[in-house]
């Protein structure tokens, strides 16, 4: 290579008239010089004991010393006059000899490649490593470009760091965006601040702000969206929405204005569009979540179906059956409300948990008298309680069969007491109180039952035996009354008897005398 244009360089500077070909041999001798000059500069040496070669002397002009391809520049290190300069540009056109300013600016730029930072001018601190890259950066500073068209058409923004074919290709004025990947934050306009790591990531983000994209496509259709996170092949792919994080395969894949959601796991609150302050924690959690908003899903499957809004689910497959049911909490395993759409309900575990175990045997529930009206006395009590069958029997529950039917095969041998719901609904219908929910029917196949809802029933009933006792009671000390009277009139009567039968005794005795 350094023959060959040593070879062009001499055959155009010192023998271009020359029409025939011919072989030309330059031989040096021992600590020899090549020189071309003029009557005081050298602008061509090639010294013999170095092997250097040197164009132009340095303190001989600001162009001095570029090389050319054709009418084109090629290598040069052109620094503006009365700047410190320490400028590199090798590829067609990189770089300019207009560039330049202060002391401090159009300095310290490096330009490796057709065209790259071609209009730069008061720019300094400025590398760029590929055909056209940061071709239109002017005043631009502390920029880092690597690859084909990467920071294209940046003109005074700074601090970006662009590396991949089409990086931050078309931001003009956008500072502090990193992009790693092709494509990554191509189509940037004024964004400033965002992250973006891999092929297409942030790739339609025009105006967000504070954005970080981990993964190819992540986050790639961000319009406006601002302080979102995204990491995961097609993590956050659409969105729109603001301070979002997605961690994982298409986790929030179709969010467009729905904002402040996090979605940790593939596919994670895939089809959430606008649905607001939701969580899901899992593999498919809140899946099919599109507007539903205030939901926190932990475990696998956790409120796949879910559209409603503030239910909490955790637990592996944990309210994976509810659509549109609200204010739900699902603890456990399987753990799943009475209909997909049911509201304001909790539930503990599956239908194998047979212990529920704390620290204390009651719950605390709201009864303030500020909160309650129409107080007055309960209607129910002994009369419904005695019309109750509590009942003895063994599990044999239908989810336990394949086909939904029991047989017998799977029974618990160990009998429990309890109700049934049936029977319990129908005393209460009887007596006009089904006001008193003890029977559950969101659930057609599977009523269920709140014998705990009797307690106020109870002690209504507790309360009746007691006034009837207390009635038996003083009957029975009127009764003593009277059969302690009964005993003294009893005990005057026998000694009456006595003295009536001792004066007959008498009157006999006296007779017998007389006569």
């Amino acid at each position: 290579m350094t023959t060959k244009l040593l070879f062009l360089i001499i055959c155009n500077l010192v023998i271009c008239n020359l029409q025939l070909s011919q072989n030309i041999t330059n031989t040096l001798g021992t600590s020899g010089m090549f020189k071309i000059k003029d009557g005081s500069t050298d602008f061509f040496t090639i010294n013999q004991s170095t092997g250097t070669i040197n164009l132009v002397s340095p303190l001989a002009g600001n162009q001095r010393g570029s090389i050319f391809k054709g009418t084109d520049r090629f290598l040069h290190t052109y620094s503006g006059t009365g700047t410190q300069g320490n400028n590199t540009f090798l590829g067609i056109n990189s770089g300019n000899f207009t560039l330049g300013g202060t002391t401090y600016q159009g300095i310290n730029n490096t330009g490796v490649g057709y065209q790259s930072l071609f209009s730069l001018t008061t720019g300094y601190s400025n590398s760029a490593f590929g055909s056209n890259s940061l071709k239109n950066n002017t005043a631009g500073l502390l920029n880092s470009a690597f690859g084909h068209s990467s920071l294209e058409s940046n003109k005074s923004g700074f601090g970006n760091s662009a590396f991949g074919s089409n990086t931050l290709r078309v931001t003009e004025t956008s500072n502090g965006n990193s992009a790693f990947g092709y494509s990554a934050l191509e189509l940037n306009t004024t964004g400033n601040y965002n992250s973006a790591f891999g092929s297409n990531t942030l790739q339609g983000n025009f105006i967000g702000n504070y954005n970080s994209a981990f993964g190819y496509s992540s986050l790639i259709w961000n319009y406006a969206g601002n302080n979102n996170s995204a990491f995961g092949v097609y993590s956050l792919q659409t969105n729109g929405g603001d301070y979002n994080s997605a961690f994982g395969y298409s986790s929030l894949y179709s969010n467009n204005l729905g904002y402040q959601n996090s979605a940790f796991g593939m596919n994670s609150l895939y089809s959430n569009t606008e649905g607001w302050h939701n969580t899901g924690v899992g593999y498919d959690a809140l899946k099919n979540n599109v507007v539903g908003y205030q939901n926190t899903a932990v475990g696998h499957h956790s409120l796949l179906s879910n559209t409603g809004n503030y239910n909490t689910a955790i637990g592996y497959n944990s309210g994976s059956t509810v659509t549109t049911g609200s204010n739900l909490t699902l603890i456990g395993i399987d753990a799943n409300p009475t209909s997909p759409t049911a509201t304001d309900q909790i539930t503990l575990g599956n239908q194998f948990v047979n212990s529920l175990r704390c620290n204390v045997t009651t719950i605390t529930s709201l009864s303030d008298r500020r909160d309650k009206k129409n107080i007055k006395e309960l209607s129910v009590g002994l009369d419904f309680i005695t019309k109750l069958k509590p009942r003895q029997f063994n599990w044999d529950r239908r989810e336990w069969y394949e086909d939904g039917i029991s047989d017998g095969s799977k029974i618990k041998h160990e009998p429990t007491a309890g109700f049934i719901a049936q029977e319990l609904d129908s005393v209460q219908t009887q007596t006009g109180a089904d006001w008193l929910n003890l029977v559950l029917k969101d659930n057609p196949e599977k009523w269920e039952a709140t014998p705990g809802n009797l307690l106020p029933v109870m002690v209504k009933a507790i309360q009746e035996l007691n006034e009837k006792c207390e009635g038996l009671k003083t009957e029975n000390e009127k009764l003593k009354n009277d059969l302690e009277q009964l005993n003294d009139i009893k005990e005057k009567l026998t000694v009456l008897t006595g003295l009536i039968n001792e004066i007959k005794q008498n009157n006999k005795e006296i007779k017998l005398t007389e006569k």
